[in-house]
């Protein structure tokens, strides 16, 4: 049955032939976790040599830059002070030069490990790069959010898209010459919402769009990470100690860090010193999405203060200790969030609306028709991405035609780095 559908898109779609691709990770587990081995990835000298503004680790000395813009003026929660601004980061040429926005995947940061790729190559290639956190990402919720309860696209996607508004014109119009756009994974998702959005708005004119490794579904997809997790333990309890188990084996790599950044060195260390079953893979990337809600959850109920985690009418101080909120947050799936949390808040706003036209709401089938004839919007993704449905790569295949790049390995994002993806992505961009 799938070879029979892969032959199909074979025929339908720009599907980059197993023989002549040699990423050198099969399983898609494996290859969403441990990314591209070093010596497969796309030697970035080859777009332009390093130089002393690249390699300069001082703050504000080196080519990209840590910015931060306040666009909400509005009371933060004590225990979020730090998250009143919202967090980004830029590199920009010396010269007038095309802008790239990158939006980060699923609760990551401008920081995480993707988007500080994206944003050396495409430096190197001469754009002007700006990277931006998921909606779900906790600076995102305190400092821009308009509902500060993030989860349904058509919110999220307009808050994104008037931060890429006040950045541009931060940076200076004058200094841009053409606006282009990228998201991996639930950024990519977004990406094509934003261009849609775009087409009525006229505030950017996105020359090209390019969605990497996105969700076609919202819910699919993120209720397939949940089930990595769910499906391989007994109940929440277990969940929650293998969340808690999985973090102390992690906690002196990430110490630093609120997210897990898949494909680092530390992670093709763990490898190698205790090989991983299938089971463990599918845990470990289950942890890490449940991880990421636990902090979008906490976050949104501390600003609204709907009494979700957090007892309502409590005020979560800075000394106060954080793990109990934090256990049961981890123990909230996205359909619990969905059904107990993101449903009533906008049927709050809005009674006539369905659990059903919510979710239709989040899936790129609600923009298919502006998908369909516009040809500045392309997809990179993989046959073996574990997000994705046998229906879903149907949809993009349909969708996209040609402007469908679909590679035969890699998982989710696995294949990011490796050589021929990253030409790929400089070839599409510099046309």
């Amino acid at each position: 049955m799938f070879r029979a559908l892969f032959a199909c898109l074979l025929v339908l779609s720009g599907v980059v032939s197993a023989h002549a691709y040699d990423y050198p990770i099969k399983d898609p587990y494996m290859a969403t976790i441990m990314g591209t081995p070093p010596q497969y990835e796309y030697p970035l000298g080859d777009i332009r040599p390093a130089t002393f503004k690249d390699l300069n680790p001082l703050k504000d000395l080196g080519a990209i830059r840590g910015r931060e813009i306040l666009l909400k003026e509005r009371p933060v929660p004590d225990i979020l002070w730090y998250e009143d601004t919202l967090q980004y980061s830029v590199a920009l040429q010396r010269r007038v030069a095309p802008l790239l926005f990158v939006i980060a995947g699923t609760g990551s940061s401008h920081q995480s490990g993707t988007c500080r790729y994206l944003q050396d190559v495409f430096y190197r290639a001469g754009f002007h790069v700006v990277c931006l956190s998921s909606p779900t990402y906790p600076n995102f919720v305190v400092s821009v959010s308009s509902t500060q309860v993030p989860g349904y696209i058509p919110h999220d996607v307009a808050d994104l898209y008037a931060s890429m508004d006040a950045i541009a014109n931060e940076i200076g119009r004058d200094r841009i010459n053409g606006f282009h756009l990228t998201g991996f994974s639930l950024g990519g998702t977004q990406s094509a919402f934003l261009a849609e959005l775009d087409q009525r708005e006229k505030r950017f004119g996105f020359g090209k769009v390019l969605l990497l490794n996105p969700a076609v579904n919202l819910l699919t997809s993120v209720s397939i990470l949940d089930h990595m997790l769910a499906d391989n333990v007994t109940d929440r309890a277990e969940a929650a100690r293998m969340v808690a188990a999985l973090v102390q084996e992690l906690s002196e790599a990430y110490r630093s860090s609120d997210e897990v950044n898949f494909g680092d060195e530390f992670l093709f260390t763990l490898f190698d010193s205790r090989p991983l079953s299938e089971k463990e893979l599918k845990i470990l990337i289950g942890v890490a999405f449940r991880l990421s809600l636990a902090s979008m959850v906490f976050t949104s109920d501390v600003c609204t203060g709907a009494g979700y985690i957090v007892p309502r009418g409590h005020v979560v101080t800075r000394e106060e200790p954080l793990s109990p909120y934090l256990d049961a947050a981890v123990s909230v799936s996205f359909d619990d969030y969905v059904e107990e949390y993101l449903m009533p808040f906008l049927a709050f706003h809005d009674p006539t609306i369905t659990r059903q036209k919510a979710l239709a709401a989040c899936s790129l089938e609600a923009i298919a028709p502006f998908l369909r004839t516009s040809s500045n919007v392309a997809v990179m993704t993989n046959a073996d991405d574990p997000i994705l449905t046998r229906d879903n790569l149907s949809f993009l295949s349909r969708t996209f035609g040609p402007r469908l790049t679909l590679y035969p390995v890699g998982g989710h994002g696995g294949n990011l780095r490796y050589r021929d993806n990253v030409a790929a992505m400089l070839d599409y961009f510099r046309k």
